[in-house]
């Protein structure tokens, strides 16, 4: 039996797929007015992990770049669009220390990604890396969200693969109000006929901004907001997109 304590393992990518699974039509959809407006530009998304939303994107045509910093999740999304026959360009990078080959006339960071950079600084560097990557007039669009602080201090779920397999997961929650902060310590466990295989644990650690804030951050990394759109596009709660494009 292997245990071993990371963030993303193989595991959880597993059980994230098998979850989250691709993106809902209308979050893609949302997305892909704004990539139409630029015709035939480049897409990037960052934090992209498995495809969620990359993968539904690059179905409809778009060229869609994806970068993140966890091998084990961009490993799974190459191993998905081998499967459906796509050829994207992947990057095993962090935003802080982004370094592209290209420029983006959209850039996404969807559900929440971007507030698993929880220092400032880094999440400032990140923006001001991104801005360097996008062209004058292009748009970058992320979604936020603030955690439900009503939630059980514990919760469970169980995921089935197939017959034979399934993955658990164990989940405690802890709230740091006044920084802004929620951490949740995650167990998993891969079980094959009833019998325990493997283990993996991890610690996700997100922070949340009110609107000034967040509005505050994006221009001293040197953009401009445009709108907050409210958006309902998952099961598991609402959406808040915040617009920039980079300042004149």
């Amino acid at each position: 039996m292997n245990q071993k304590t990371l963030s993303y393992g193989s595991l959880c990518s597993f059980y994230y797929d098998a979850t989250e699974g691709f993106a809902p039509e209308s979050e893609v959809l949302f997305f892909a007015e704004f990539i139409d407006k630029h015709k035939s530009g480049r897409v990037l998304e960052a934090m992209s992990g498995s495809g969620r939303l990359q993968i539904p994107l690059l179905q409809r045509g778009y060229t869609v770049d994806g970068v993140d910093r966890s091998p084990t999740m961009l490993a799974r999304c190459r191993e998905r669009c081998i499967d459906l026959g796509l050829k994207p360009e992947l990057y095993e990078q962090s935003l802080e220390e982004l370094a592209l080959p290209h420029t983006y006339s959209t850039v996404i960071i969807a559900l929440g990604s971007f507030q698993l950079i929880v220092d400032r600084e880094n999440a400032l560097k990140s923006l001001k890396a991104l801005h360097k990557h996008m062209e004058a007039h292009g748009d970058l669009l992320i979604d936020i969200f603030v955690p439900d602080k009503t939630n059980n201090a514990r919760s469970s779920s169980c995921v089935r693969i197939d017959e034979h397999i399934e993955i658990t997961q164990a989940t405690e929650y802890v709230f740091q109000e006044q920084k802004r902060r929620a951490q949740a310590f995650c167990r998993y466990e891969l079980r094959v006929d009833g019998t325990v295989k493997q283990q993996e644990q991890e610690l996700i650690e997100v922070t949340w901004y009110t609107d000034d804030e967040l509005t505050q951050l994006l221009n001293e990394a040197g953009f401009e907001v445009v709108a907050f759109y409210e958006r309902s596009f998952r099961v598991a709660g609402p959406s808040r997109i915040v617009h920039a494009r980079p300042a004149a």
